[in-house]
C-alpha cells in the first residue's frame, strides 16, 4: 500500500494553506521553437509554481512536514540535503514555526543559494559533489545532533505536500487531459500524480528529466531503484543520482511516461518563457515547457495540457543591478 492517499493531500490543502501561496495558472498558446506557429490544436495551462514563496513548490512540503511534526520532534530544530529548492523551502518552514535549520549543499548548488539560505536564518554547510553526498552528511548531522530529518521527496508528509500543486491545477483547469512534471527525485510527480489520478484516472501524467540525469526513467524500466554513477545537467535541482522507493512506487502506480530533454532545449525553453510571457525560471522550471515544444510529448492535438513551471531560483548576478 502507499504512504500516501488524496485525504493526506487534502489535509495538507488545509494544514499549510496559512503559510503558502495558491499559485495561479495562466493559458497560453504556445509557439514552436521552429515554425514558430502554435502547436495545432493543443491548449495550455501553465501552473506557475515558480511564484511560490521560496521560488519554488519545495515550501508546500516541508511546510507540511514541520506542521505535522510534534514539538519534541522538532525542538532541536530540522536539518535537510538540497541542490538549493527544498532547502530553501525548509528554511522559509523552519522560520514560520521558530525552529532552527540547517541545510547541507553540494558543492554544485550556486552561492545565490547559500546567501539567501543564510538571509533566511538558515546555517548551511557544503559537502560533496552532488546532492547524494550532501544528503549522506545531512543523515549524520541529524543522529547526532537528535534533529527532525527533512527528506526531499521520500517522505510522506513532503510527498503530500507537493501533492497540493496538482489539486489546484484540477480545480482551476477541470477538464485537462494530460498534465508535465519536472522530475528530479520524484516527490512532486508522485504527489501530483496521486492527487490526479484519484480525482481524474483518465488524464495522461508525463515526467520530463534531463538527459544527463535519468534515475526516475532508469528505475522505472528495470522496476527497481537504480543510482547512476553521476549526473551531469545545467538543472542541477533535477539531479540526485537516485530517486527511492517511495517516488519510484507512485511512479509505476500514476506516470503514464516519463521523457527527456536536453540542456539545450532547457535553454531554448527558458529564452522561449521569458520572450512571450516574461516568466524568468530556472532550468528546471523550463523542463516542462521544453518536452511540450520539443515533441517529447505525443498525442496533444485538440488536448488540454497543464504544465507546471516549478521554480525560478536562478543566479542573477550580473544580470540584475545589486540592490
Amino acid at each position: 500500500m502507499l504512504p500516501v492517499t488524496l485525504d493526506d493531500v487534502r489535509q495538507a490543502a488545509a494544514r499549510i494553506a496559512p503559510h503558502v501561496r495558491r499559485t495561479p495558472t495562466v493559458q497560453w498558446t504556445c509557439r514552436g521553437p521552429s515554425t514558430k506557429k502554435p502547436l495545432d490544436g493543443v491548449r495550455v495551462t501553465l501552473k506557475l509554481e515558480h511564484l511560490q514563496v521560496g521560488g519554488s513548490f519545495k515550501a508546500r512540503g516541508a511546510v507540511n512536514r514541520i506542521a505535522s511534526a510534534s514539538a519534541s520532534e522538532v525542538e532541536r530544530g530540522v536539518v535537510t540535503a538540497s541542490g538549493g529548492n527544498h532547502g530553501i523551502g525548509v528554511a522559509y518552514a523552519a522560520s514560520r514555526f521558530g525552529v532552527p535549520s540547517e541545510v547541507f549543499l553540494p558543492k554544485s548548488a550556486p552561492p545565490s543559494t547559500e546567501r539567501l539560505l543564510a538571509a533566511m536564518g538558515a546555517e548551511t554547510k557544503r559537502h560533496g559533489e552532488a546532492w547524494d553526498d550532501a544528503w549522506r552528511a545531512a543523515v549524520a548531522r541529524a543522529a547526532k545532533k537528535k534533529r527532525l530529518l527533512v527528506h526531499p521527496f521520500e517522505d510522506p508528509a513532503v510527498i503530500a505536500g507537493q501533492g497540493t500543486v496538482g489539486l489546484e491545477l484540477l480545480e482551476d483547469a477541470p477538464d485537462l487531459d494530460a498534465i508535465i512534471v519536472a522530475v528530479g527525485g520524484g516527490g512532486l510527480i508522485a504527489g501530483v500524480a496521486l492527487a490526479a489520478k484519484a480525482l481524474m484516472p483518465t488524464v495522461r501524467v508525463i515526467g520530463v528529466e534531463p538527459t544527463g540525469a535519468t534515475s526516475m526513467r532508469d528505475s522505472l524500466a528495470a522496476g527497481e531503484v537504480v543510482e547512476l554513477p553521476s549526473v551531469q545537467t545545467i538543472a542541477g535541482t533535477l539531479a540526485p543520482r537516485a530517486i527511492g522507493p517511495n517516488t519510484l512506487a507512485f511512479a509505476r502506480a500514476f506516470v503514464d511516461e516519463v521523457v527527456l530533454v536536453s540542456d539545450d532545449e532547457l535553454r531554448r525553453a527558458q529564452r522561449l518563457l521569458w520572450d512571450e510571457l516574461r516568466l524568468l525560471v530556472e532550468p528546471a522550471g523550463a523542463a516542462t515547457t521544453a518536452a511540450l515544444l520539443g515533441g517529447k510529448v505525443k498525442r496533444l492535438i485538440s488536448r488540454h495540457v497543464g504544465v507546471l513551471v516549478c521554480g525560478a531560483n536562478l543566479d542573477v548576478t550580473g544580470v540584475l543591478p545589486d540592490a
